[in-house]
């Protein structure tokens, strides 16, 4: 269609010229079909530069798609370490505006370069018909062109550059802000964050004004040049006139030629700054492409759910974090079936481990075995099918409780009926399927009910108007610690792993509490295998092993009896949380 374009748009000069040597020659008689012929390439030309801008446009916003889509299952692909490392702010930044600049790139800049290429090799063509010597004068001025390009490319790369990596960086400010407001509003510092952000979009003013300033004197430049082309032909055509070297309608032509190139000797320079931009934006989404997980999948064979019994063996496990040993040589043994309690100070890598577990962290080789099979050799996927996670800090959903109790065994969030019908219509298929739903025939599912039961969630949802159909908002926040901890809580139970872990996963809840869920999930431990972490030694006296880490090392493993007796970590730990819990106690005791 572009190359239909430059074709049918060169009859309209030819046309031209025609028509004015007939009105000089007094031939009037073919002027009306001349300009009916003009018409007819005009009319053409419109049609056909329609669709090409329809088809080149669409397939930039189909790229767009399937770049963005390829990004976030990249992105979901990548291990912890690197998010921890990489602010969520620039990272949306770049899934946003960096594929819109792209997609741009794809477009415009694509449509552009080739409409560009077809203007000048067919207007060339057609003005060496006409003239050589007068097509040379008229590009004289077009090889500046490409020393502009060069100066001004370098120089829009880096100030787009810049412009993109300001833009992350006010983004992440921006989800830092919107993500802790609750800790601004409680320390008054609204006026300081609101001060930061003045400082961080001022930054961002000014790396795109210098931008905008240096595509300012790009685009005149180039249309300089073509006006400075025109300034030539129309002086040295004119004197060739007046010779009788070439006729008026031929130098009327020329002009027509040379008025095609001026939009694309004017767009050379939008376009370059485009496709610089553009360049810039695709090297920041090439190396977060170009990231790879530490985290490898393991290529050893399926783990069937059904073969799992849930025996757990740690070999000389170690791990360093940011140049930091965490866990050294650490060694133990869970047998299928049984609870085992990990317990030690603040600090002591009690997460990690059993984040290397869930291979959530990159671990060596030979390190962590579950049923005697290395976790590194099995696919990741049937690992973490396998185990029921309950980290310290829970993270929600901003969808129903039920949803986010039901997310543990694969459902995924509840699609709304507009939104369903949405997709329906506009891709002509249903909505995608997600999971297993979170409610049936408008109950809550019997799975997500029996796990909201053992997570002491019962009397929590009665006061609730919604019940299992409450909305609990971004992460939660309209929910309480202890009740966000207990939503996290029924979904690892919820998913009825061979081997459940609880990372502290009653901290934010009262004692009483606590000692209700733990007799309840004494039903749930039986016949599988769990991995407890408290900081209540009292919470986990009842466990078959208690592993006490200290500074990354195992110090004592043993019933809560035994290590007691031994007088080491463990009992140091016991004696000072029941001094710190023996005045509570007196209180009571008096009050009754």
């Amino acid at each position: 269609m572009l190359l239909l374009t430059n074709v049918l748009f060169l009859g309209i000069p030819v046309t031209t010229g025609l028509t004015i040597e007939a009105l000089k020659d007094g031939r009037h008689g073919e002027v009306p079909g001349l300009a009916l012929a003009m018409v007819g390439f005009a009319f053409g030309t419109a049609i056909t530069r329609i669709l090409s801008r329809v088809w080149i446009f669409n397939v930039a916003r189909a790229a767009e798609y399937d770049l963005r889509s390829d990004l976030f299952r990249h992105l979901l692909g990548l291990d912890q370490p690197w998010y921890r490392a990489h602010p969520t702010g620039d990272v949306m930044s770049r899934l946003t505006n960096d594929v819109q600049t792209v997609r741009a790139l794809w477009g415009a800049g694509v449509l552009n370069v080739i409409n560009t290429l077809f203007a000048f090799a067919t207007v060339l063509v057609m003005m060496l018909r006409v003239d050589p010597w007068l097509t040379l004068w008229a590009c004289l001025p077009y090889p500046t062109m490409v020393l502009l390009g060069r100066v001004f490319g370098k120089r829009v790369y880096r100030t787009s550059q810049a412009v993109q990596a300001q833009l992350g960086t006010l983004s992440n400010e921006i989800q830092e802000d919107l993500t802790s407001i609750q800790a601004i509003k409680s320390y008054g510092l609204e006026g300081v964050r609101k001060e930061r952000f003045r400082v961080s979009s001022q930054k961002l003013l000014e790396t795109n004004m210098a931008l905008t300033r240096v595509r300012g004197q790009l685009v005149p430049a180039f249309a300089a040049l073509g006006a400075l082309s025109s300034i030539v032909v129309l002086y040295v055509g004119g004197h060739q006139v007046m010779r009788g070297t070439i006729e008026l309608g031929q130098l009327v032509e020329m002009s027509g030629y040379l008025a095609r190139l001026v939009w694309p000797t004017v767009a050379l320079g939008w376009m370059l700054s485009l496709i610089q931009r553009g360049r810039a934006s695709w090297a920041r989404l090439d190396a977060l492409l170009a990231t790879r997980s530490t985290i490898v999948d393991g290529d050893g064979g399926r783990l069937e759910a059904r073969d799992v019994r849930g025996g757990l063996e740690v070999r000389g496990l170690s791990v360093e974090l940011g140049g930091r040993r965490i866990l050294d040589d650490v060694r133990f043994t869970v047998a299928a079936g049984t609870t085992t309690a990990i317990v030690g100070r603040t600090g002591g890598g009690k997460s990690t481990l059993v984040e290397a577990v869930c291979r959530l962290i990159d671990i060596p080789a030979g390190a962590v075995f579950l049923d005697g099979r290395d976790v590194t050799s099995l696919p990741l996927a049937d690992l973490r099918a396998a185990i029921g996670y309950a980290p310290q800090e829970a993270f929600l959903f901003s969808t129903t409780i039920a949803d986010n109790v039901a997310f543990g065994y694969g459902a995924g969030s509840s699609i709304p009926k507009a939104r369903a019908d949405e997709l329906e219509r506009v891709t002509g298929a249903g909505a995608p399927q997600l999971g297993a739903p979170a409610f049936i025939d408008g109950q809550p599912d019997p799975r997500v009910a029996a796990a909201a039961e053992v997570a002491g969630l019962s009397r929590d949802l009665a006061a609730m108007p919604d019940h299992f159909a409450t909305v609990v908002g971004e992460r939660g926040i309209t929910l309480s610690g202890g009740q966000r901890q207990r939503v996290a809580l029924a979904r690892a139970i919820a998913s009825d792993p061979r081997l459940l872990i609880l990372d502290d996963s009653l901290s934010s809840v009262d004692a009483e509490t606590e000692r209700v869920i733990l007799d309840r999930l004494d039903q749930v431990l039986a016949g599988r295998t769990a991995l407890l972490i408290s900081h209540r030694v009292a919470a986990v006296k009842n466990a078959h092993q208690i592993v006490v880490l200290d500074d990354g090392k195992v110090v004592e493993t043993g019933g809560h009896d035994e290590l007691l007796a031994r007088g080491g970590v463990y009992a140091e730990l016991y004696r000072t949380q029941l001094a710190a819990s023996a005045p509570a106690a007196t209180q009571r005791e008096a009050a009754r």
